[in-house]
């Protein structure tokens, strides 16, 4: 391929060649990518990924060459080096023909950058606050940047209007000495009178009184001024349902020392109703409804209460559409009362209360059966932008009827005696201290900023509790642009305490209780696993299943009666579907999350993902070696609700070795009913009646099963549907 410099002739071209590619050379300060996006003209793009259309697949996004934007895009790389404090720069355009189109290359020489030499800021006022002139944006060694010049005078400006200047005006000045290459730069700084709020006006309001208004704005009459109060008067403004939009005015009056304010809300409606109606197989029908007051007795208060039922008609249902929700108790109709009240100000705009309150019945069959009350009070305070602290109570009694397989499983009371303790009613009273920063650009979609989240829990029998614990939850997440893509992550940690039931001092049982412990897997934490499904895990089957399924080499079943009952059943080589399996949580969890986001064609967005973490059962069986490592890629549709989101991860852990729970045997006794006999099924879908009888005892086998061991690379993927970024 020859070299050809085109210029003039294009112009009188009818037919615009294709630009197929623009390079720059000679470019040292600044990348090729800031650099492309300050021209008009762009090369053609692939829609997808580049290695698509490289093998041939026409994907793309074709762009032409503009000649007439040839020597406008030799100036704009000229003014971007100017703004940034190259002056010297040059810039010269060449067009290299190429197959099928042509390339437009950049030959720029930069020359010598001007430097800052020094900085002051100058004003005949007296300032009181010295931090003003503190960690300006720009500092001595700068290029003398228009950018960061701006950038230092609006933060002056800003700093100033925050300590009661509400008039402060800045003048940027410099100076660069003939032939040479640093420049002095001035900030002369005029700050105008103190002033201090004045009147506060409210309009617009119609159901909610100008008192509450006045209440959310973190400012009164008389006091300093402060432009930042301003911004956070009108955001906590927006915090309240009732308001639909707000506008919080300062009327500035140049040399006044008063200064006015007009508030202007817009209400919308102060009670809503909502309701919903669906189905699945665990829960039947099930429908919910829910009434909002949004100005519950004056002073923006909301209240809301909800009512939820299911298991509807699950006993005409049981035989077809409902097959799964079970008989006898586990149909009966669960239900759920709850109701909130929240009070956005408490002796300040900053403070907030709310208090909730539950009563439910909850069935899963076959496991439990639950019954349960509670409250949650809580005190909210705002300690600065976007940070808040939260302090908590949550009480609740539960009652759990339950088999013997579930205590064991889940609160690791396998005795009788320790199962005694768990099947009635406990408290569980734990007090919380929460602090939370959301610094996001976007709730939805971040594509910037930070958030972070610390959550502590207390429990002992002072606070009301049956068990006690210490709990601590702490989880980060950082958003970066990359040029049109977004690199996010996340750190997510979390320990409790060694846990136990009933007082202290008799130290009777070891436990902490399932809602407090950790569990991982799932769309929104490990996505090469199920939800839950990483961690301690104990599979569960019938005794019917152990002693029905037969050898592959018809030497008779895997388990015999009495193998089972003195716990030498060897289930290991069972097939997977022949176990249930039964997260039961740990005390030590670990997860990081990485992903790389990155615009596919128009609403699609793709994601190339790595996650990374491990439940422990206890801090004695951590091990880093134990950290799951599974990477996958994804794509979301971005959806005025969210983006919608499918998500396949690979995992390369294979069969896990699990212990084995079933149920607990005893002979059959002659004169009792032949109804108690166990009927287990047998070759050629027949069965066989034993002489024995199933227990509600939990009967652990001595020998474990492997689960999870499909070798091939289809059986590792897992995939996840669901909307909402995973963080």
């Amino acid at each position: 391929m020859g070299t050809l410099v085109l210029s003039a002739p294009l112009e009188g071209q009818t037919d615009r060649p294709e630009l197929l590619h623009v390079q720059f050379d000679g470019n040292a300060a600044f990348p090729d990518d800031s650099l492309r996006r300050a021209i008009v003209n762009r090369p053609t793009d692939c829609r997808l990924f580049s290695w698509i259309c490289a093998v041939g697949i026409d994907l793309k996004d074709r762009s032409y060459l503009q000649p007439r934007e040839l020597d406008r895009d030799a100036l704009r790389l000229q003014v971007y080096y100017m703004e940034r404090g190259y002056r010297e720069t040059q810039v010269d355009t060449s067009l290299v023909q190429s197959d099928g189109g042509v390339v437009l290359a950049f030959d720029i020489d930069e020359g010598r950058p001007v430097t800052i030499d020094s900085v002051e800021v100058f004003s005949f006022d007296e300032i009181p606050d010295s931090s003003v002139f503190r960690n300006l944006p720009i500092a001595r060694g700068d290029p003398l940047s228009a950018l960061l010049l701006e950038a230092t005078r609006d933060t002056l400006q800003t700093r100033l209007r925050d300590t009661g200047f509400a008039f402060a005006d800045v003048l940027v000045n410099y100076d660069i000495p003939r032939g040479s290459y640093t420049a002095q730069v001035m900030f002369d700084v005029a700050t105008g009178p103190r002033s201090r709020f004045g009147p506060i006006t409210v309009r617009g309001n119609r159901e909610l009184d100008s008192l509450a208004v006045r209440r959310m704005l973190p400012f009164r009459e008389g006091q300093l001024y402060q432009a930042h109060q301003v911004v956070e008067g009108q955001r906590n403004l927006y915090g309240l349902e009732l308001i639909q939009s707000a506008q919080v005015r300062p009327v500035l009056t140049a040399g006044d020392t008063v200064v006015p304010v007009e508030v202007v809300v817009s209400e919308g409606q102060v009670h809503r109703v909502r309701g919903g109606f669906g189905w699945n197989q665990t829960e039947c029908l099930s429908g919910e409804a829910r009434w909002t007051s949004r100005n519950f007795m004056g002073g923006a208060r909301r209240l809301t209460l909800r009512a939820r039922l299911s298991n509807i008609l699950a006993d005409a249902l049981a035989a077809t559409a409902c097959s799964e929700v079970g008989t006898g108790v586990f149909a009966d109709l669960n239900w759920q009362l709850a109701g909130e009240l929240f009070q956005p100000f408490v002796f300040s705009s900053r403070n907030s209360f709310s208090a909730s309150a539950f009563v439910e019945r909850q069935s899963l069959n076959p496991v439990f059966v639950r019954r349960a009350v509670g409250l949650d009070l809580a005190f909210s305070r705002s300690l600065g932008r976007g940070l808040v602290a939260t302090a908590a109570f949550r009480p609740s009694l539960t009652e759990l009827d339950a088999a013997d397989l579930f205590f064991c499983t889940s609160f690791a009371a396998c005795l009788p005696t320790d199962i005694e303790v768990f099947d009635g009613a406990n408290l569980l009273s734990p007090v919380a201290l929460n602090f939370t920063q959301d610094r996001r650009n976007s709730l939805l979609n971040p594509s910037s900023g930070f958030a972070w989240i610390l959550d502590l829990e207390h429990a002992r029998g002072y606070t009301g509790s049956d068990f006690g614990y210490d709990r601590a939850l702490a989880e980060g997440s950082v958003y970066r642009p990359v040029g049109g893509w977004v690199l996010a992550g996340r750190l997510r940690g979390g320990i409790v305490g060694r846990g136990r039931f009933g007082d202290v001092d008799e130290d009777r049982l070891q436990v902490v209780h399932p809602q407090k412990r950790f569990f991982s897997g799932g769309a929104n934490s490990v996505r090469g696993f199920a939800e839950n499904r990483l961690g301690p895990r104990v599979l569960t089957t019938d005794v019917q299943t152990l002693l029905g399924y037969a050898r592959p080499d018809d030497a008779g079943p895997v388990c015999t009666p009495e193998s089972v009952m003195d716990r030498t059943c060897d289930p290991d080589g069972m097939p997977d579907d022949a176990f249930g399996s039964q997260p039961i949580g740990g005390t030590v969890l670990l997860e990081v999350n990485a992903e790389l986001r990155f615009p596919v064609v128009s609403a699609l967005q793709g994601v190339a993902f790595v996650d990374v973490g491990q439940v422990w059962a206890g801090r004695p069986e951590v091990r880093l070696d134990d950290l799951e490592f599974t990477p996958g890629f994804g794509v979301r549709y971005l959806s005025p609700i969210g983006p919608v989101r499918v998500d396949v991860a690979y995992r390369f852990r294979g069969a896990e070795l699990l212990p084995v729970a079933t149920e607990g045997l005893r002979p059959w006794e002659e004169g009792e009913p032949e109804a108690l006999r166990l009927t287990v099924p047998w070759a050629n879908g027949e069965t066989r009646t034993l002489d024995w009888v199933a227990t509600d005892e939990v009967n652990f086998l001595t020998s474990g099963a492997r689960v999870g061991g499909g070798r091939d690379f289809w059986s590792r993927l897992q995939l996840h549907i669901s909307i909402g970024q995973a963080f």
